[in-house]
C-alpha cells in the first residue's frame, strides 16, 4: 500500500510539473509570436489560422527530403502547368493527357519523380491518381510554393493559407512574409490572366489598406504579357479611387519586361525568366527606390570618436 500511495504522490507531481511546462509554452506562444505574425499584431491583426496542409498537391506527412525535392520541381513553369493537368484528371490520369504544354519525355520524368515520392499512385497499367483526392484547386499549393520560396531563397520567414479577423477586406491572404525585417504581402494568381476579374484587383487593394504593408506583389503563374490585361485592370482601380489624377501620382510603370510597379512598392509579377528571379528583382528595386534612405546625421559624421 505504501508502495502504491509513493506512486502515486510521484504521478501526481509529475501532473503538476506537465501542467506548468503546458502553461509555459502557451504563454510563450501568446508573448512570442512568430515573426509574420509579430508584424501583423503591430497592426492590430491576430491570426487565427495560417498554413493549412488539407488542400496541398502532396499529403501532410510527406517527408522534409521530398517536400524540399517537391519544391525545386515547383520552380519549372512546366512542372506547375503538368500539376493543374493532374488535379483535372486526379481520379485517372495517363501521359498523353498531360502533354498540353511539354514532350512525353518530361511528362513521363515528372510522373517517375512524383511516383518515387508517393504523390501519386498507380491505378492501372501505365495510368495514375493524385495521392491526396479531392483536390479542387492548384491554388494553395502555389501559396505553398511561394511561402516556401521567400524561406529558401530570401531567408525570411513566411505563412501562406492566412485567416484572420475584424478586417474590412475580408480575412483571406495568400502569402504573408518578414522580409529584410518588412511585411511583404504576396496575392497569387494561378489562373491566366483573363481568368482574373477586376473585382479581385480591387479586392487586392483592400487588402493593401488593412495589412499595410511595406511591399505588395501581385504574383500571376503565366508567362502571358501583363501589360494587355492586369496592367489595364490595375489602372483602372487606380482611376477608380483616386480619380483622373491617379496617372500622374500612382503611374504603373515597367520595371523590366513583363515586371512592372507603382511607386517601387506595389509589383505586377508573372512567371517569365522564373519565379525566384522575378520576385527577387522587385525586392532588390524596392530596397534600392522604394526603401526611404536613412543618412546619417551631419553630428554623427563631424563627432570625434
Amino acid at each position: 500500500m505504501q508502495e502504491a500511495l509513493r506512486e502515486i504522490q510521484s504521478l501526481k507531481k509529475s501532473v503538476r510539473s506537465l501542467t506548468r511546462e503546458i502553461k509555459s509554452i502557451k504563454t510563450a506562444s501568446i508573448e512570442d509570436p512568430s515573426p509574420v505574425e509579430r508584424l501583423l499584431r503591430m497592426r492590430g491583426i491576430r491570426v487565427f489560422r495560417k498554413n493549412p496542409a488539407d488542400r496541398l498537391f502532396f499529403p501532410p506527412d510527406l517527408s522534409g527530403s521530398y517536400r524540399a525535392r517537391f519544391y525545386e520541381v515547383m520552380k519549372k513553369y512546366s512542372f506547375r502547368l503538368v500539376l493543374r493537368d493532374m488535379i483535372k484528371n486526379q481520379d485517372g490520369f495517363r501521359i498523353p493527357d498531360l502533354t498540353h504544354y511539354c514532350s512525353s519525355k518530361v511528362v513521363l520524368g515528372y510522373c517517375e519523380t512524383l511516383y518515387d515520392m508517393g504523390v501519386i499512385i498507380k491505378s492501372g497499367r501505365a495510368s495514375y491518381q493524385t495521392g491526396v483526392r479531392p483536390l479542387y484547386s492548384f491554388g494553395p499549393t502555389l501559396e505553398w510554393f511561394i511561402a516556401e520560396m521567400f524561406k529558401r531563397e530570401f531567408g525570411s520567414p513566411a505563412i501562406y493559407g492566412v485567416s484572420v479577423k475584424k478586417t474590412r477586406s475580408g480575412g483571406d491572404y495568400d502569402v504573408i512574409s518578414e522580409w529584410n525585417q518588412r511585411l511583404v504581402y504576396a496575392e497569387v494568381k494561378s489562373s491566366p490572366p483573363k481568368g482574373v476579374e477586376q473585382g479581385e484587383i480591387s479586392t487586392f487593394f483592400s487588402r493593401l489598406e488593412d495589412l499595410l504593408p511595406h511591399v505588395a506583389i501581385l504574383f500571376n503563374d503565366t508567362q502571358l504579357r501583363m501589360k494587355d490585361k492586369l496592367v489595364v485592370m490595375f489602372e483602372e482601380e487606380l482611376n477608380r479611387r483616386y480619380g483622373e489624377d491617379s496617372t500622374k501620382l500612382y503611374p504603373v510603370e515597367r520595371l523590366v519586361e513583363e515586371l512592372f510597379h507603382i511607386g517601387h512598392r506595389i509589383f505586377i509579377v508573372n512567371s517569365k525568366k522564373g519565379v525566384v528571379e522575378n520576385f527577387g528583382i522587385c525586392l532588390r528595386d524596392y530596397l534600392r527606390y522604394g526603401a526611404p534612405l536613412i543618412l546619417p546625421s551631419p553630428s554623427t559624421l563631424n563627432s570625434n570618436p
